[in-house]
């Protein structure tokens, strides 16, 4: 008998390839990644925030930017 369980948002699959998506931005960047950059993520996929995808490089600004006002609110 299979007993359904329900994942939390943070865990379902959609929110796994956005997880990523964006750590992928950090490795690119040349960014460790530390426990901030995790939380980091959480945070930005639970405010469902949306990246232009037009070009990695664009992309990987809008990940630092927001990484950094996220670091500076969080200080």
């Amino acid at each position: 008998m299979d007993i359904p369980i329900k994942l939390s948002s943070r865990y379902d699959n959609e929110n796994f390839q956005k997880r990523s998506f964006v750590l992928s931005g950090f490795i690119r960047m040349n960014i460790p990644l530390s426990r901030e950059v995790y939380e980091f993520c959480d945070h930005i996929i639970n405010k469902g925030y949306q990246f232009d995808l037009g070009c990695l490089h664009t992309v990987d600004r809008q990940i630092l930017e927001e990484f950094k006002k996220y670091k500076e609110a969080n200080e």
